[in-house]
């Protein structure tokens, strides 16, 4: 059977763990030549969803769901540190306008690397619970 790279899935783990989470574990499976890692639960009394996905050819980096937020090309080294400061607030979501839209973009420093993700939306209220509180003016 073969199993994700250890490094994003442990991260994970890791991070979930040092949040309080009773079972950390993440399920893991092949889909194709893709990987999955998946985690659902509650954080600090926040519903969290995280999905950690990476291919066979790229494994030092994946795309890394969080709630409604899409980061590509997360180094599998910074899984952990990113999922734990977005959900502790060491993070900040501002807002901008791209084209006719207004977007929300969540930005992680994680080492020398700002990983940003962004999701339609106007106000702080479109968010996930965890994330209203990063909102900037």
């Amino acid at each position: 059977m073969r199993v994700p790279p250890a490094s994003a899935p442990a991260g994970l783990a890791s991070a979930l763990r040092s949040l309080g989470v009773a079972d950390p574990a993440p399920r893991e499976r092949w889909e194709g030549d893709a990987w999955v890692a998946d985690w659902d639960g509650d954080v600090h009394g926040h519903d969290v969803y995280v999905l950690v996905m990476g291919a066979r050819e790229h494994p030092q980096s994946v795309r890394l769901m969080l709630d409604e937020f899409t980061f590509e090309d997360v180094r599998t080294e910074h899984v952990g540190e990113l999922v734990r400061k977005a959900l502790t607030g060491d993070a900040r979501v501002t807002r901008r306008r791209a084209l006719l839209s207004r977007q929300l973009v969540l930005e992680v420093r994680t080492g020398p690397v700002t990983y940003s993700a962004s999701v339609s939306g106007a106000c702080a209220d479109d968010l996930s619970a965890w994330a209203r509180p990063l909102a900037t003016q």
